[in-house]
C-alpha cells in the first residue's frame, strides 16, 4: 500500500483513510506492507507516532518510511517554496555546497519517490498494489510492471476537484495513466465515479465504489472554551480553499447574524483564501461576530466539535468529507452541502446546494432556533455515523482482494 502520513495540522483525510484502513485490514489477517513520504525531521507529523503504534500493535503491518518533501495536496507552488526553504538550509559546512536531495519540481519529487519505492518493493512479498492519491500513482505502475501484481487506484479527488476548472495537466496525465493501467478503481463516493468515467472515459467494469467510514472518536465532552455565555456557534474547520466553500459560508453568516445578533462564527483552519476570507469578513461588517483560530490539530478536533452548536460544510467539490462524519460522532448538529460525496451516505444531517446562500441561512438558524430538530439532529446522527465502521470497509476490501487474486490465477 501507497499512502501518506497524517499532516502535521488537518489538511484533509486521506491519512485518516489509510491509518484506520490498514488497522481494520490487519484486523483481519491482511499483511500490510505500508509505503509512505516521510519529509524532513521538521516537517514530520506527530501523528505520525499513530501509525507507528499500528505498526507495533499489529504483526501484519509493516510500515517502509521514504525521505520526501511530498505530502498531501501539495502542488508545484507550494513545493517550489518549500524546495526554496529547504535547500537554504541543507549545506555542507565546508564547501557551501547544496545537497541535492530531493527533487526541483514536485513532478521531479514524484519519480523520486516512485524509484525508493520500487527499490523497497523488490524486496517484499505481496499480492496486491493499492496506492491512494495522484502522486503514488507512478510507484504503483512501477512496482505493478516490474512484480505483475494486480494495481488497485483508490480515488479520494481529482484534480477536477482539486482545481476546480484550473486543471493541472500534468496530475490529470499522470491519474489518467493510472486509471488506465488499474485493474481495479475504488471510488470514495457516486461522484468521483462519474468524474472518473466523463472525464477520464476509464473500463466502467473496473470501477467501483467504496464509501469512507467514520473514525472513532471519544464520547467524552471537552469543556470547550466560552466566547460569551449566551452565544450560539457556528462552526467551519477544514481547508480554506475555494474547494471547501469557504466565502458561502461566509455570506450565509451575514444572513444569520442580521436574524439572531447572538451568534458567532468560528473558521478553523488555514489555507490560500484565509486572508481573502478575512477581508471578506470585514467588508460584510462580520469582524466582531468571527474567530480564525488557524492550524488546528487532531487534538483540537474535540474542542472544536465541543463549543459549536452546528457545523457546516458547504463544499463546492468534495469527493466525500471526513469532517461532518466526526462533527456527527461527537453529536453536533452538521449542514453538508448536495455536492459532497458523503451526502451519499448520510441521512441525519442538513442539505443545502453549496451556492444557496439563503436557505444555507436559513438551516442554520433552524438548527439554533428549534430544540426539537438540535437534539434529533445530535442523536440521530451520532447513532448513523457508529454504524458506518472501517470494520465493514475492510471487510469489502479484502473481498476485492481475493477477486483480484483469483483473477490473476485464472
Amino acid at each position: 500500500m501507497l499512502g501518506w502520513e497524517f499532516p502535521p495540522f488537518f489538511a484533509g483525510g486521506i491519512g485518516i483513510v489509510c491509518y484506520e484502513l490498514s488497522k481494520a485490514l490487519a484486523d483481519k489477517n491482511v499483511e500490510v506492507t505500508y509505503i509512505m513520504p516521510f519529509g524532513p525531521r521538521n516537517t514530520r507529523s506527530p501523528f505520525l507516532k499513530k501509525l507507528i503504534t499500528a505498526e507495533n500493535m499489529y504483526p501484519t503491518i509493516k510500515v517502509h518510511r521514504v525521505d520526501t518533501m511530498m505530502h498531501a495536496y501539495m502542488n508545484e507552488e507550494t513545493y517550489t517554496q518549500e524546495y526554496t526553504v529547504r535547500m537554504l538550509e541543507e549545506k555542507t559546512s565546508a564547501t557551501g555546497v547544496k545537497k541535492q536531495l530531493y527533487g526541483k519540481n514536485l513532478l521531479q519529487e514524484v519519480h523520486n519517490f516512485a524509484h525508493r519505492a520500487m527499490l523497497i518493493a523488490e524486496h517484499e512479498e505481496f499480492d496486491i498494489i493499492h496506492c491512494h492519491d495522484w502522486m503514488t500513482v507512478p510507484a504503483a505502475i512501477g512496482i505493478k510492471h516490474a512484480s505483475k501484481k494486480p494495481l488497485i487506484v483508490h480515488m479520494h479527488n481529482t484534480v477536477f476537484d482539486r482545481y476546480l476548472q484550473n486543471t493541472n495537466s500534468v496530475e490529470y496525465d499522470i491519474e489518467q495513466r493510472g486509471l488506465d493501467e488499474a485493474d481495479k478503481v475504488l471510488c470514495v463516493s457516486h461522484f468521483i465515479r462519474n468524474t472518473v468515467l466523463t472525464k477520464y472515459h476509464a473500463d466502467e467494469q473496473k470501477v467501483g465504489v467504496l464509501h469512507n467510514a467514520a473514525q472513532k472518536m471519544s464520547d467524552a465532552q471537552v469543556a470547550p472554551p466560552t466566547i460569551q455565555a449566551h452565544d450560539r456557534i457556528v462552526l467551519f474547520a477544514g481547508r480554506i480553499t475555494v474547494q471547501k466553500g469557504p466565502d458561502y459560508f461566509v455570506k450565509a453568516s451575514r444572513l444569520v447574524a442580521d436574524h439572531m445578533p447572538d451568534v458567532k462564527f468560528v473558521m478553523a483552519g488555514t489555507g490560500d483564501m484565509l486572508t481573502q476570507m478575512i477581508e471578506l469578513v470585514a467588508d460584510l461588517g462580520l469582524g466582531d461576530k468571527f474567530l480564525f483560530p488557524g492550524f488546528y490539530t487532531r487534538d483540537d478536533v474535540d474542542t472544536l466539535f465541543s463549543m459549536a452548536d452546528v457545523f457546516v460544510m458547504p463544499s463546492v467539490s468534495e469527493p466525500f468529507g471526513i469532517v461532518p462524519l466526526e462533527a456527527m460522532y461527537k453529536g453536533t448538529p452538521t449542514i453538508i452541502s448536495k455536492q459532497s460525496g458523503c451526502s451519499e451516505v448520510l441521512a441525519h444531517v442538513l442539505k443545502v446546494d453549496f451556492w444557496d446562500v439563503e436557505e444555507l441561512a436559513e438551516k442554520i438558524l433552524a438548527v439554533l432556533a428549534y430544540e426539537e430538530l438540535h437534539q434529533t439532529l445530535r442523536s440521530h446522527g451520532k447513532y448513523e455515523v457508529t454504524q458506518l465502521t472501517w470494520d465493514k470497509v475492510a471487510d469489502r476490501m479484502k473481498r476485492e482482494y481475493e477477486q483480484l487474486c483469483i483473477e490473476v490465477k485464472r
